[in-house]
């Protein structure tokens, strides 16, 4: 079986940093021969969580119809991994990646032992809390992570094609996401028999 990966990133500027180490672990995990779906968040129509909470009694659902719903979370649900990419924006992740982020909450319980990755890049601060928060939001879903992320140092376009460290740990992250994603199928499985999933 095919290990299913998801990878999100939200950068507006195209052909960039961060877009090229999404692209580069996707080619890595391909080599493993997993199925790999790339997404920029910030081509997609994807509104902030309005907090309405008609999600709290209805696992999965969520009440605004855009491309979160209609596209990423149907595609999430029956991955066994999610990447999420990120340039550093003010110590930070950018704000696509935010609305993401913040709209997982109506599926509490459904990414519970997927396997989770992060990849950031900045200019030589802020990293390490772009990544917390990737770490942070996917810890609060009971994902599993085995891998302490990728930090990638670049500032202008192409730049990260010279970091050899950066390069190196997205290979790594894409060993360890088919280790666990392998190691872990019958517990997604009888995880996912017990829970409700969106049709």
């Amino acid at each position: 079986m095919k290990i299913k990966v998801i990878c999100v990133w939200g950068s507006y500027r195209c052909r960039g940093n961060t877009e090229f180490l999404i692209n580069f672990l996707k080619d890595e995990l391909v080599k493993y021969g997993a199925h790999v779906e790339i997404f920029n968040l910030c081509n997609m129509n994807i509104e902030p969580c309005r907090a309405c909470w008609m999600c709290i009694d209805k696992k999965g659902f969520c009440s605004i119809k855009d491309d979160m719903t209609k596209i990423l979370i149907p595609k999430i649900i029956v991955a066994d991994a999610l990447v999420v990419g990120s340039p550093v924006y003010f110590n930070n992740v950018s704000a696509c990646v935010k609305k993401f982020i913040d709209r997982t909450w109506c599926l509490k319980g459904l990414l519970r032992n997927k396997i989770g990755g992060a990849i950031v890049v900045g200019r030589g601060y802020g990293a390490e809390l772009a990544l917390a928060a990737i770490h942070a939001f996917m810890l609060k879903h009971e994902m599993i992570l085995g891998f302490r992320g990728v930090t990638g140092f670049a500032f202008r376009k192409g730049e990260i094609k010279k970091d050899s460290e950066a390069l190196m740990l997205v290979r790594r992250l894409a060993k360890r996401i088919i280790e666990l994603a392998e190691a872990t199928t019958e517990l997604r499985k009888k995880y996912n028999e017990n829970v409700f999933l969106i049709k």
